[in-house]
């Protein structure tokens, strides 16, 4: 369904600047981590949500890259490390879970599903919208042995203008309750 289950990349050098262990030698239950991309801008935010040996932990790294000349150097020079706390990391994810984190297809396999047909003087066609700008997300999983990558862009926007698809509309959940469980932002 447009999830890779092979093994992440092994060089991720956002990872290794912020001292994230390499998922694939994660030995922890559950390692969830959502990279929202840094769009314009030379900075960017990754939740970190680790299940080990029953117990949770969470960590938003927001961080800003190195500009030489006006361009974005793959070098971190700041990074701002703030602990997630949650009064019920197991039922945060069951609803996870219910929004089908493990199962959702990267956002490029539905795109046949992101339009819409329109009748015009013309004939019949299909009205596609396109979003250029604004947030994208990577999210990189692990559960048990299983790995999970796919990537969302801008799920509110689709999900307002394709309100039947319910893949948008879970990938916007899945941002909106980590938002609410800990009180942040991570659509900018």
């Amino acid at each position: 369904m447009g999830q890779d289950s092979t093994p992440l990349t092994e060089d991720n050098w956002l990872e290794k600047q912020l001292g994230l262990a390499t998922l694939t030698k994660s030995s922890d239950e559950i390692d969830l981590r959502i990279f929202l991309d840094r769009g314009i801008t030379n900075g960017g935010h990754v939740v970190h949500l680790v299940k080990n040996n029953g117990g949770w932990t969470g960590v938003k790294y927001d961080y800003l890259l190195k500009m030489k000349k006006g361009t974005v150097i793959n070098k971190i020079i700041k990074t701002t490390k703030t602990e997630l706390k949650s009064k019920d990391w197991d039922s945060l994810w069951t609803k996870l879970e219910n929004l089908d984190i493990l199962i959702l297809p990267t956002q490029d396999s539905i795109k046949d599903k992101l339009r819409k047909e329109v009748t015009t003087k013309r004939g019949k066609g299909y009205e596609v919208m396109v979003v250029t700008d604004g947030s994208n997300y990577n999210l990189n999983l692990k559960k048990d042995d299983k790995f999970i990558r796919y990537s969302f862009h801008e799920p509110w926007t689709y999900s307002q203008k394709y309100s039947d698809v319910d893949e948008v509309r879970k990938y916007s959940e899945i941002i909106g309750t980590l938002e609410k469980e800990f009180q942040i932002k991570f659509r900018q």
